[in-house]
């Protein structure tokens, strides 16, 4: 039976805490939601407010290539919840609810209001051209009304087969990711509010009194619990994911206007003024345009689609009838997205993803790898494959993973096993004739943008 307390003072809630029994979760709140029937209503940020399917197949697709690149033991192609919980912490929507083992954290969140707006800064790239960039400043202030705390049960949240991922265990190799400063454990999956039975109680009390009890532990700040890129490699990689151009009309003014590639709130905002070659802001292009006769590509036919096309999962059966036929009538193929994929693991470098190449070798064997371009600051340059894998098709048209002498050996699986994904991804859109013939060797798919910016094709010149 779920209880409530009232508590005026920090002595009153100093007891409530010292009296509670192990085995508990909190959760701080600057004020109390309720259902139509009166009991608290906790939802998930997914319940709350709904989701972009393209943007939060995006987030998906970051989240697990950062993670396995950063996070101790996560491989990238499991633990759904681990992903999930660890990326809400930094923006995303999921189907789980916040929660910290350490009660001062969560009179911290309840004595604490958050705030943000956009902002926009005028700044140059590594050539010192300038752009306009939009970013998400948020803060926190101090609440002054009367806030709540709830005690959650984990054995009741067992019962109830909501897991309760304790995020504080999962480590990088380097800096502090949010989550571990927060104490943080993440509660689900939910579908609909938290059942009642499994608060153990609700606590109410003056907002004061809560910061006074979290103001007991001097390093609960904003800047601690949400440490900067500097720290926090796992917030590092997100921002380093490429801008892309807004698109607006700049009435003529000749500067450029991008939004983050990834939308998310940045604490202690500093200004970019300049940004290094590792920083890109894609203009949209289309590698179908620059592949010249005397270039490596010349001779592909080359698919144009969203980007979205890049991100998500698959069934996995690597049956593909209709993309082997196009490769033995054409040789080589490009699934070209219009937008830059940034790879964790190479965030030094200025290589991007730009889709998937495909090859038909006389054999019958089939090459399957990425379509890369070099591209720093705003302006893109060279581009090419990478090395792939190797595949034998059967009878029935299903792809085996073959040895091969020019395979690559990068070792990261996970980034190989994703390029069938896209391979299967591809698949369904031919099978469902999503793609129309442009102009001789490109083909595109409903709905894209297949003109390129002519100021990032005169760069690629």
């Amino acid at each position: 039976m779920m209880e409530t307390v009232d508590c005026q003072t920090l002595e009153e809630l100093q007891k409530f805490f010292d009296a509670l029994a192990p085995g508990v979760l909190f959760r701080g709140q600057t004020r109390e939601y309720l259902r139509a029937d009166g009991g608290p209503d906790i939802r998930t940020s997914f319940d709350r407010h709904g989701c972009i399917p393209s943007r939060m197949l995006k987030w998906w697709h970051y989240s697990r290539a950062i993670l396995s690149t950063y996070v101790k033991g996560f491989d990238g192609l499991t633990d759904l919840a681990t992903d999930q919980a660890i990326l809400q912490h930094y923006g995303w929507r999921s189907f789980f609810l916040d929660a910290t083992a350490d009660p001062a954290v969560a009179c911290w969140f309840a004595a604490n209001s958050y705030r943000s707006e956009p902002c926009g800064e005028m700044i140059e790239d590594c050539f010192e051209d300038p752009l306009f960039v939009a970013r998400q400043r948020a803060w926190y202030e101090p609440a002054d009304d009367r806030s709540c705390i709830y005690v959650l049960s984990r054995k009741a949240l067992r019962a109830r087969d909501l897991q309760t991922v304790d995020l504080a265990e999962i480590t990088t190799a380097s800096g502090r990711h949010r989550c571990l400063a927060q104490s943080a454990f993440m509660v689900g999956p939910l579908n609909g509010p938290l059942p009642d039975d499994c608060i153990v109680t609700r606590v109410f009390a003056p907002s004061s009194v809560f910061r006074d009890y979290a103001a007991q532990s001097p390093e609960l700040t904003c800047e601690a619990l949400f440490p900067g890129p500097t720290v926090d490699p796992v917030m590092a990689a997100l921002l380093s994911i490429p801008w892309v151009k807004r698109e607006v009309d700049s009435d003529g003014i000749g500067i450029d206007f991008f939004d983050r590639g990834l939308p998310l709130p940045e604490y202690e905002m500093k200004d970019i003024r300049r940004t290094g070659q590792t920083t890109a802001y894609y203009r949209r292009f289309w590698l179908a345009d620059a592949a010249k006769p005397e270039t490596l590509l010349a001779e592909t036919t080359f698919y144009l689609t969203e980007e979205t096309l890049f991100h998500g999962t698959a069934s996995g059966d690597l049956i593909f009838p209709n993309l082997t036929r196009v490769l033995r009538e054409r040789t080589s193929v490009a699934l070209e997205i219009d937008g830059l994929v940034r790879h964790p693991y190479a965030a030094n470098s200025g290589q991007y993803g730009k889709g998937v190449y495909l090859e038909a070798h006389e054999d019958g064997t089939m090459f399957l790898t990425e379509l890369a371009v070099d591209h720093f600051g705003a302006r893109p340059g060279g581009f090419g494959i990478t090395r792939g894998c190797y595949f034998r098709v059967d009878d029935e048209f299903r792809w085996h993973r073959i040895d091969h002498p020019e395979q690559c050996d990068c070792g990261r699986e996970a980034h190989h096993a994703h390029h069938l994904v896209v391979a299967e991804h591809f698949e369904y859109a031919l099978k469902e004739q999503e793609f129309t013939q442009i102009r001789e060797q490109v083909f595109a798919a409903v709905g894209v943008n297949a003109t390129s910016d002519p100021m990032a094709l005169e760069w690629m010149d």
